[in-house]
């Protein structure tokens, strides 16, 4: 579309005789504009005046601007932030308010309903609208409101357009005799209309301009469901694109601000495959829809960095924040950041999972690559020490000041090109900040807290849509397309169930008063005539327009029919499948197979780590095995309140290692008292909580470690009694380090629990005991059965490592010790003699302990070997359940076709 299609002879002919043209949006004044000046520059000029396009709200604006300018209105205008903290304030003030809303919603509430009564000449009815609980509400609100208003000098923005109309209808200043032409209107609300009518009969002309294109095709597309529908629309205009290089489409979407995403994925993979691309720049459309700012990755970046100043931020936003390019100029270093995030910041002793501004610093301050973080965390420390006082009570607009010196020295979206999306949104921010600043219009003084509220608020209300890149294919809502023209357009949805849209009634208003004035949505029949103006608006919008509905529109809403809104437009009716027929077929290539014959280098001569969690990672998968312990996959750790349970597991191991080391033996326990074993225990509780203790740095960190202390008494004081219960022993070992064992051709490091000291009774062969028999013990905390160790691909072979490194002859059990309170705690495993253990399990295939032992060592052998060897094939030993927490699964990209498949061929094998 060249530049004389995209700016209508219509209006550069009002342009030219020096009309001002008003649009219905922001959108259409700035396409209007960029059409303006691509005309100009074709034309040859060197220079123009501007365009005097502008938008209603702009337009608007400007009258009022004149007559403050002639002395003629003394109100302040209020913006949005402004008029909402007026309303919150009437809410606050309301002592009969009862509502389950949040003040910030019912604000919202308030002032919709506002908005809607003014634009719809309703201020004289709001005497009769009190005919519920939810009405009478608004009533007083409304009349506080009011009140509020005149007696401050306020005006609202909702009464701006009554106020130009009476300025204007007063003949107090010339209105002038100038000319107004209105582009993109489907309809106008009668405040609207009360001031196009009083500037006609001040001797303004007015012109409602109704652009329209000759029509070319204008089809009806059926689609067999959504899916289909969009797909269609897609290779359309792939196919329409292809044959008019320079074209402008239009994609009309109703309700387009949930269906981004899916519109999106297909548009890409039709219209721009080779953008499928993880990191692949914009394609070849673009959606009219924005975003919270709040929402977007550099606003949220700039409102965590804000909330540390109040305190401790969570770990995961503190990794958030130190992994974001928007900090401290996080373009680089990314590696070393990263690096840090994963083994210092997750790994850091913490309570709670949060850390605090000068904790981080504290951090950082000694990491290798993170100087410009280091230097960023103390700028910020100084800035926070000088201007941000939790007692302060300032200004809004001084706050505001703080929070930018407060980002400039965190090095927040640095360096950013003028012409990039960061810095576009950066602009934006700055208009919050001063939006910001502009709640000092009632005098007050708040602490940081509020006006961080505040600010949260004004970006969660500031929507943001990059700069257009005036790409190919526009996507919009209905109503952002008024005043857009396109060398084609198509409307998706256009169903009886989704057009018109469903609008909502404010229920603050009476349903019988939204209705006699005509408000949105109080009405079908007048919803359905606005839906037809903006169909025909639509059509009319380019040469060839397409208008799509699908006939099955969802499993609850059913079949459907074209809307009535699209009768009268002579669509010709057509199915979707002429279209598919046409699209995008893609070539499908065979497979190619390649024999994966490269050999792994060996393993170095050295211990490996990992210990019995290698063998165990081998037995589950070995591709499981193979990445975590020779390419050191592994997930970052996820921080929780508290501790989390390999935490309070190893307290466990710490607490009975130091109980063992001076109680050796099962009569020594015996002959304690009840008060001293208690005694003992409390000690070693204490001495392995002291470090906990000691980083206590709040009320609710003390709590918790009384709070483990507390369960940790009560859980090991019942384990006691359990090991007063059992056969005599005497510990010989507890938490014993083995730093370099052999298991095959593997070099380990591995820890023993305990091993006691025990009489088997001259073992399982009844032969007399020279020498006391040894029995293995693996302290567990979680559910463990020994069943897990008699399998060629064993889930725990830790004790099955234990018993190999032993002598086999000596051994008379291996168990579980179960520390869990309840009728699981028990020590549970297998052994020569049924007391020597409290739940004694029984040996399958193994006629001996000692048989089962050799039975171990083949097994735990053959892991080390595949290990070894690289052995790295994707075979879970228990699909989906070996896979569902492996942290591995993004890594190799298991495939659960093929595998369900290969699964199903070794299941019939072993049948056979």
């Amino acid at each position: 579309m060249d530049s004389e299609d995209l700016l209508p002879a219509e209006v550069v002919a009002a342009l030219e005789r020096g009309a001002t043209v008003v649009t219905v949006n922001q959108r259409a004044a700035r396409t209007l504009r960029l059409g303006y000046d691509r005309r100009n520059r074709m034309l040859g000029r060197r220079s123009w005046q501007p365009a005097q396009v502008l938008a209603w709200d702009a337009w608007l604006s400007g009258w009022w601007s004149r007559l403050l300018l002639e002395g003629l209105a003394a109100q302040m205008l209020l913006n949005r932030s402004q008029e909402l903290s007026v309303w919150r304030d009437v809410l606050e003030e309301d002592s009969e308010r009862q509502s389950l809303r949040g003040m910030e919603s019912l604000a919202e509430m308030g002032a919709k309903a506002w908005t809607l009564l003014c634009g719809h000449n309703g201020r004289g009815r709001l005497r009769e609208i009190a005919v519920s609980t939810d009405t009478r509400a608004f009533q007083r609100w409304a009349q506080a409101f009011e009140r509020r208003c005149r007696n401050e000098g306020y005006l609202a923005q909702a009464n701006l357009a009554d106020e130009v109309r009476k300025g204007v209808a007063s003949g107090a200043f010339e209105a002038g005799t100038g000319e107004v032409v209105l582009v993109g209107f489907d309809t106008m609300t009668p405040s609207q209309a009360g001031l196009i009518e009083a500037l006609r009969d001040a001797g303004v002309v007015v012109e409602e301009l109704q652009l329209a294109i000759p029509a070319g095709d204008r089809l009806l597309i059926e689609a067999t469901d959504g899916a289909e529908e969009l797909r269609a629309c897609a290779l359309w205009v792939k196919s329409f694109l292809a044959d008019h290089p320079d074209g402008r489409v239009g994609v009309i979407v109703p309700g387009l601000e949930a269906q981004v995403g899916e519109i999106d994925r297909v548009f890409r993979e039709v219209l721009a495959p080779e953008l499928e691309a993880i990191g692949a720049g914009p394609g070849p459309y673009e959606f009219s829809v924005g975003e919270a700012l709040a929402s977007t990755p550099m606003a949220l970046v700039a409102l965590d960095l804000l909330h540390w100043v109040n305190g401790a931020l969570p770990v995961e936003r503190v990794s958030a924040l130190l992994l974001s390019p928007y900090f401290a100029d996080g373009r680089g270093a990314l590696s070393a950041r990263a690096e840090f995030d994963a083994f210092g910041l997750r790994r850091a002793k913490m309570l709670r999972p949060e850390i605090s501004l000068e904790e981080m610093a504290k951090l950082v301050e000694q990491a290798r690559g993170l100087e410009a973080v280091s230097a960023a965390l103390r700028r910020m420390r100084q800035v926070v020490a000088r201007r941000f006082s939790k007692d302060d009570t300032l200004t809004y607009a001084e706050w505001a000041e703080g929070v930018r010196e407060l980002l400039e020295a965190a090095a927040w979206g640095a360096g950013r090109d003028e012409e990039s999306v960061e810095y576009q949104a950066r602009s934006k921010w700055e208009g919050v900040l001063d939006e910001l600043a502009t709640l000092d219009f009632d005098g007050r003084r708040v602490r940081f807290r509020e006006a961080l509220e505040g600010l949260e608020r004004i970006a969660g209300r500031t929507m943001f849509a990059a700069e257009s890149r005036e790409a190919p294919v526009q996507v919009m809502g209905p109503l952002e397309a008024a005043g857009s023209r396109f060398d084609a357009v198509w409307f998706l949805q256009a169903g009886e169930l989704s057009w018109p849209m469903t609008v909502s009634t404010s229920p603050l208003l009476p349903w019988p008063l939204q209705r006699e004035l005509a408000m949105p949505g109080a009405d079908p029949a007048l919803e359905m005539d606005f839906a037809r103006r903006v169909s025909l608006r639509v059509a009319e919008s380019a040469g060839t327009a397409v208008f799509s509905y699908a006939r099955f529109a969802g499993d609850e809403a059913g079949r459907q029919r074209p809307s009535a809104a699209l009768d009268g437009l002579g669509l010709e009716a057509t199915s979707a499948e002429t279209i598919l027929s046409r699209g995008v077929v893609r070539e499908i290539i065979e497979t190619e197979m390649v024999e994966d014959d490269v050999r792994l280098p060996a393993l170095p001569d050295r211990v490996i780590r990992g210990g019995a969690a290698l063998l165990a990672a081998q037995a589950a998968c070995g591709f499981k095995a193979f990445a975590e312990q020779r390419l050191w996959s592994s997930e970052p750790d996820v921080a929780e309140l508290g501790m989390d349970a390999a935490e309070r597991g190893t307290l466990v191991h710490g607490v009975l290692e130091l109980f063992w080391k001076n109680v050796k033996t099962q009569e020594e326990l015996k002959a304690m008292t009840v008060a001293e074993r208690e005694e003992m225990l409390d000690w070693c509780i204490r001495e392995e909580l002291r470090s906990a203790a000691a980083r206590s740095a709040t009320a609710w960190d003390v709590a918790y470690v009384d709070m483990e202390r507390s369960r940790l008494h009560t859980l090991l004081g019942g384990w006691l009694e359990l090991e007063l219960e059992r056969a005599p022993f005497e510990v010989k070992l507890s938490e014993m380090k083995f730093d370099d064992v052999r298991v095959g051709p593997l070099r380990l490091r591995v820890i023993v629990d305990r091993v006691d000291l025990v009489d088997d009774g001259g073992g399982e062969d009844g032969a007399d005991a020279t020498e006391p028999a040894e029995m293995i013990v693996d302290y567990k905390t979680g559910r463990a059965e020994p069943g897990q160790w008699l399998t060629d691909r064993p889930d725990a072979p830790q004790l099955p490592l234990y018993a190999v490194l032993s002598q086999a002859s000596r051994i008379a059990g291996v168990a579980f010790a179960k520390v869990r309170l309840g009728e699981e705690m028990s020590l549970h495993g297998y052994a020569t003699r049924e007391e020597l253990v409290t739940k004694l399990a029984r040996l399958k295939d193994a006629p001996t302990l000692e048989a089962q032992v050799e039975a171990w060592r083949r097994v735990l052998t053959g892991l080390a070997e595949k290990f070894a060897a690289g052995d790295a094939r994707v075979r879970p030993k228990k699909y989906p359940d070996t896979c569902e927490h492996c942290a591995q699964r993004l890594v190799c990209r298991l495939d659960v076709a093929v595998l369900d498949a290969d699964m199903d061929e070794e299941n019939g094998a072993n049948d056979e």
